[in-house]
């Protein structure tokens, strides 16, 4: 089943405002087809994760520098029913896609949800 990596609303980052949470928008943009389409709960699983790196749940699969999120990872198994594997990251035995946009493109593949107008 594939790992969809999102990070929990409400963070902080030291780095900018100490008073203000944060969250990911890119997380919320796959979030929201998620809520669109609720039986992708079923065919992914879904992991919040916090902000502070590392995010040792990520590194132990694609490695340190590709920790970003969102994360969708799935081993090249899970691979077999695309036809067009070009647009996703190629690490060990897994294929993974940070980019909002190209996961939304892979949900609609492979699950046949809608597609953004």
């Amino acid at each position: 089943m594939p790992k969809l990596f999102l990070l929990k609303p409400d963070f902080l980052d030291a780095n900018m405002d100490k008073n203000a949470k944060f969250y990911c928008p890119s997380c919320a943009q796959v979030l929201g087809i998620i809520t669109y389409y609720p039986e992708l709960k079923e065919k992914l699983e879904i992991i919040f994760i916090d902000f502070k790196r590392p995010r040792k749940e990520i590194v132990e699969l694609i490695g340190e520098e590709n920790q970003g999120c969102p994360s969708l990872i799935f081993s090249k198994d899970e691979a077999a029913v695309l036809k067009d594997t070009s647009y996703l990251v190629e690490h060990g035995d897994y294929f993974f896609q940070n980019n909002a946009p190209l996961i939304a493109e892979f949900l609609a593949e492979v699950y046949d949800v809608g597609v953004p107008h």
